[in-house]
């Protein structure tokens, strides 16, 4: 099988400890490493949440799965390329490969220059930034090995190299606490007036977390808050890359869970306007605000109601751009069933190809 252009990687095993031979619980460790963190920049690139404790997505692990495609004459070179599509249940993601590897080197080279400052440019996400480089330090060398690892696009091609040094890089980023800015989503469990605090429940790590709140914030907490709350704030994360407690609280606000009538469906890449309006009843999972259409197969969910309903209009136009707006000749007959029920859900559209 041919390599797709930008869609293979070189590994480089070497050094003295190797010479005689690569121990094969290395490279079960080196292997295995480099397809958990090609995953998890994958799930980070798709805007998949990070703040669950959740498996790699049957899509995302068929979509992006290495495979040896050759081996070259070096110390041990292996170069490992994603295995052939296959057609996943609908809808299925962009198909963003080279992107992928793209910010894998990238991340590589930054980390290779002590390039702290393009880690946060690569992947924003603080908790996607830290659960990346987690995965990456389980197969740097250790101190005191006498292998190091190199990585590059292609046999000849600039190659980023993973040492010891490497490692310990990633350790002191990993230290240092963490700070995003984010909404939490919790239930109310207690109040602190005098300390200025409340805690709440968060679902996903079974802990309260301690929010931090401005004094002019206490009238809204006190007259208005019960239940699950929304939590805005600069948060501080754990070693895991989960919220810890919230510093600096800028906005609190409780969950809202009306029915969503759908009707107008606009965004940045187009407006849909739907034959008869329909009603979608959002629920509360896993810390997040869920949308459903099981008919169209999405699953929109969301921080706070706004977000939900953004990614869920997202994901309509996206449909529509991916499906409807395709050859027809070029769908399977369930891309075209799910073709005929949006037009048989739509009566206006506004979207480009893009």
């Amino acid at each position: 099988m041919i390599p797709m252009a930008g869609q293979s990687l070189c590994i480089t095993i070497d050094g003295e400890e190797i010479r005689e031979g690569v121990p094969l619980q290395l490279l079960a460790t080196v292997f295995r490493g480099v397809q958990d963190t090609i995953y998890h920049i994958a799930m980070a690139e798709s805007g998949r949440d990070a703040r669950t404790r959740a498996r790699v997505p049957d899509d995302i692990r068929t979509q992006y799965q290495l495979i040896r495609a050759a081996e070259h004459n070096s110390a041990y070179t292996i170069e490992a390329m994603f295995a052939s599509p296959v057609q996943a249940s609908l809808p299925f993601e962009p198909n963003g490969r080279t992107a992928v590897l793209e910010k894998y080197t990238a991340l590589l080279g930054a980390l290779s220059e002590s390039g702290d400052h393009t880690l946060s440019v690569l992947f924003p996400d603080t908790i996607w930034r830290r659960r990346i480089l987690r995965s990456l330090e389980a197969y740097c060398p250790k101190k005191g090995d006498q292998w190091h690892l190199t990585v590059s696009r292609e046999p000849k091609g600039t190659a980023a190299t993973l040492s010891a040094m490497t490692r310990a890089h990633i350790a002191r980023l990993l230290a240092e606490p963490g700070f995003e800015e984010m909404t939490v989503s919790g239930e109310l469990v207690r109040i602190h007036l005098d300390e200025h605090k409340l805690g709440i429940y968060y679902q996903p790590t079974s802990r309260v977390l301690d929010c931090y709140y401005d004094p002019e914030l206490e009238d809204l907490i006190v007259e208005n808050l019960k239940g699950i709350v929304h939590v805005t704030g600069r948060v501080q994360l754990d070693a895991n890359g989960f919220p810890d407690k919230i510093v600096d609280v800028s906005d609190i606000r409780a969950l809202d869970l009306r029915p969503l009538v759908l009707k107008s469906i606009e965004t940045a890449e187009g407006r849909l306007v739907l034959r008869r309006a329909e009603s979608v009843k959002p629920s509360f999972e896993d810390g997040e605000v869920v949308f459903e259409l099981p008919d169209l197969h999405i699953v929109a969910s969301g921080a706070t109601r706004e977000d939900a309903v953004e990614k869920l209009f997202s994901d309509l136009i996206w449909l529509w751009k991916e499906y409807v707006l395709a050859p027809h000749e070029e769908l399977s007959q369930d891309a075209r069933e799910l073709v005929e029920r949006l037009r048989g859900m739509i009566e206006e559209a506004s979207v480009g190809n893009g």
